[in-house]
C-alpha cells in the first residue's frame, strides 16, 4: 500500500480536491453482486471520484463515496489478467467511467474487453523526494534484491558471491523482507550499489498472465542512485526513450557482478541519468498532470464532471 499512499499524497499536495478518507468500519472487499444492489438503492448527487487501488479488490476503500456519483475514476495497480473478470465487474458496480491501469498490455486487453468506458494507460511512478541518495564511496551493500527472487538467477549467483566476498542481500524466507520497516527499506536501498529488478512475468510467470510491466520497485533504485542489473519491461523504455537498466547476463550473472563492481565508476553517467531522468519525468506529479491532461480530452468524463 506505500505505492498508494504516496501517490495520494502527491495529489493532495498539488491539487485543491476533496478527500473522502477510508471506511473506519469497513475494510474487507465488497463483494461485487452487493455493490450492485447499494448502488442501485443509492442516489446520486456528488461529483465523480478518484479512488486509487492497489488490486482490484481495494477498490472497497472507496465504500461509499463512488456510489453517490457516476463518472467515476479508477487508478489500478496490479491489473493482471487473472483480475480481469472481477476488474469488470466493479466498473458496473462503482459507476466507473475511466479506468487507468499501470500495465500498458493490460490497458489494451481491458479497453478491448470494456468498450463503452475509457480505459487509459498511465505507468506508474515515484514519490523521489523519499529516497535517499548515498555518496558512492558510502554504498555499502553491492547487491541488492528486493521482494520477490527470480530463482533462476539468484541460484547462478549466491555461492559465487558469497565466495568472492560480495555482500548480496536478498529474501531468504518467501513473505519475510530482508528489512523490518519502511525507513529502512529506504536506507538499505539507497546504500545499495546494484539493484537487482526483474519483472513480475519471469520471477511468478503464472500470476503474471504474459503480462510484463514496470513496476515501482525500478523507479525507487533509480530515485535512489542504485545501477539497475536485471530485464528491462518494454514500456519501461519506452516511456523513458532508452534503456535504464543493465542487461544481466544468464551465461554467467555471478561474474557479470563482479566485473560491474570492478569497473562500478564507469557507470556512473548511466546512474546519473537514469536518476535525473526519474526526477524529471517519473515522478507522481507527473503522472497526476497527465491523468488531468487525459481527463480533460475525455468527453464522457467532462460531460459528468
Amino acid at each position: 500500500m506505500a505505492d498508494v499512499d504516496d501517490f495520494e499524497s502527491s495529489v493532495i499536495d498539488l491539487s485543491n480536491v476533496s478527500i473522502c478518507y477510508e471506511s473506519l468500519y469497513l475494510k474487507k472487499f465488497v463483494r461485487p453482486f452487493v455493490a450492485k444492489v447499494i448502488n442501485r438503492l443509492s442516489p446520486k448527487f456528488q461529483s465523480p471520484v478518484f479512488c486509487i487501488s492497489m488490486g482490484a479488490t481495494g477498490v472497497s476503500r472507496s465504500f461509499p463515496y463512488m456510489f453517490f456519483s457516476t463518472g467515476n475514476i479508477l487508478y489500478l495497480f496490479d491489473a493482471w489478467p487473472g483480475t480481469y473478470d472481477t476488474i469488470l465487474k466493479i466498473v458496473k458496480a462503482y459507476n466507473i467511467n475511466v479506468l487507468f491501469i499501470t500495465s500498458k498490455e493490460s490497458t489494451a486487453n481491458l479497453q478491448a474487453l470494456l468498450p463503452d468506458i475509457d480505459v487509459k494507460w498511465c505507468p506508474e511512478g515515484c514519490r523521489t523526494e523519499k529516497y535517499k541518495v548515498y555518496d558512492y564511496s558510502l554504498k555499502d551493500i553491492d547487491v541488492l534484491q528486493l521482494g520477490r527472487k527470480y530463482d533462476l538467477w539468484h541460484d547462478k549467483v549466491v555461492d559465487k558471491l558469497q565466495a568472492s566476498g560480495i555482500s548480496y542481500l536478498y529474501e531468504r524466507i518467501k513473505g519475510k523482507p530482508i528489512f523490518k520497516s519502511r525507513e529502512d527499506f529506504i536506507d538499505g536501498l539507497g546504500r545499495s550499489k546494484i539493484s537487482v529488478c526483474f519483472p513480475k512475468s519471469l520471477t511468478h510467470h503464472k500470476q503474471a498472465g504474459g503480462i510484463t510491466t514496470m513496476t515501482n520497485r525500478y523507479l525507487q533504485s533509480l530515485a535512489s542512485k542504485c545501477l539497475i542489473l536485471g530485464t528491462t519491461p518494454d514500456e519501461m523504455k519506452e516511456v523513458f526513450g532508452y534503456d535504464p537498466v543493465i542487461p544481466v547476463d544468464m551465461r554467467d550473472p555471478a561474474e557479470q557482478i563482479v566485473e560491474i563492481l570492478k569497473n562500478f565508476n564507469d557507470y556512473v553517467p548511466l546512474i546519473e541519468k537514469n536518476y535525473n531522468e526519474c526526477l524529471g519525468n517519473h515522478t507522481w506529479h507527473n503522472r497526476w498532470l497527465k491523468i488531468l491532461e487525459i481527463l480533460q480530452n475525455i468527453k464522457t468524463w467532462n460531460r459528468e464532471g
